[in-house]
């Protein structure tokens, strides 16, 4: 069960549609949320125009800001504990994504609730994204709930209602989600859903070169059932109303949404390698287009080495 829950917040209604989920697995599980706003001095350095811009530091402006943060935490800190709740607050200084790893690493965190844009395509590698990069680097799972630029806390999403989707390829990484979609769901009170997505092979059709495809529709049998027998073994292992459901398509990460959608899940949850930057966005994940393109909220697992 959770005994710390970790909320990284800015003072923007964006952030603070995690205040409401973190609050309700709280009163769950008896949980302590732990806030933190990262106060980053380099943000609020002014640049001197010229032929070379020359950044000047304003101790009054820097720390006229921080003071501003300590304000907005604390009242948000108060208003949980004014629900009864047990909260902490901290203002963290540095670089906001190393800022909370470190910090969250020091806690000891159980889950992390944050929000996300779902940003997609160069508009993401341009704005970048706190949640994204932190995902990169985070040991706990991570919650990442969906956001958008004018949502209040009165509009954030309540505790998934529906199955946790819980992604499966067969692989020890993929299963090194389980604990976690385990932990999550037993907080919020939903069954567990297990999907394995099969991708048809194709194999070439000479003498016709290498654009004509047939499929091969033997393997893709023998992979099903294989998939099914899989999950079937991994079922038995979790809590009784576990179900499982394959399913068959080219892409792997439209699959989880679709079936997201059709069967009315809670949320995603999904193992990721961390992959960032460039690399990430040349090579694509699977995770990364579910977080992009998922309605439902996801909850994120990156192993770590050996895991």
């Amino acid at each position: 069960m959770y005994r710390t829950l970790f909320v990284p917040v800015d003072g923007s209604a964006l952030s603070a549609r995690a205040l409401p989920v973190a609050a309700a697995i709280a009163r769950r599980t008896g949980a302590r949320i732990q806030l933190a706003l990262v106060h980053d001095p380099s943000a609020y350095i002014p640049f001197v125009p010229g032929e070379v811009a020359i950044p000047v530091f304003d101790q009054d402006l820097v720390q006229s800001q921080r003071e501003r943060d300590a304000e907005v935490l604390a009242a948000t800190v108060a208003h949980l504990r004014a629900q009864g709740l047990t909260a902490d607050g901290v203002v963290l200084e540095g670089t906001v994504v190393e800022a909370l790893e470190e910090f969250s690493q020091r806690q000891a965190v159980d889950l992390t609730i944050m929000t996300t844009h779902g940003r997609s395509g160069f508009e993401r590698l341009r704005v970048g994204s706190v949640a994204s990069a932190f995902l990169t680097r985070a040991t706990a799972p991570v919650y990442l709930v969906r956001g958008s630029g004018d949502a209040t806390p009165e509009d954030a999403a309540p505790l998934p209602t529906g199955p946790l989707l819980c992604a499966l390829d067969g692989s020890p990484f993929s299963e090194a989600m389980l604990p976690h979609a385990q932990a999550f769901a037993a907080a919020v009170g939903v069954p567990l859903l297990l999907v394995g997505v099969t991708v048809p092979h194709a194999i070439p059709m000479a003498p016709f070169g290498a654009e004509a495809l047939l499929a091969d529709d033997s393997a893709l049998r023998a992979e099903e059932a294989g998939r099914d027998d899989y999950l079937s073994r991994i079922a038995a292992t979790l809590p009784a109303g576990t179900e499982r459901v394959c399913v068959t398509d080219m892409s792997v990460a439209r699959a989880l949404v679709e079936l997201a959608e059709t069967r009315k899940v809670g949320a995603i949850a999904l193992a990721t390698h961390g992959r960032g930057g460039f690399k990430r966005f040349m090579l694509g994940s699977v995770t990364d287009e579910v977080i992009r393109h998922a309605t439902t909220p996801v909850l994120v697992y990156r192993p770590t080495e050996g895991a």
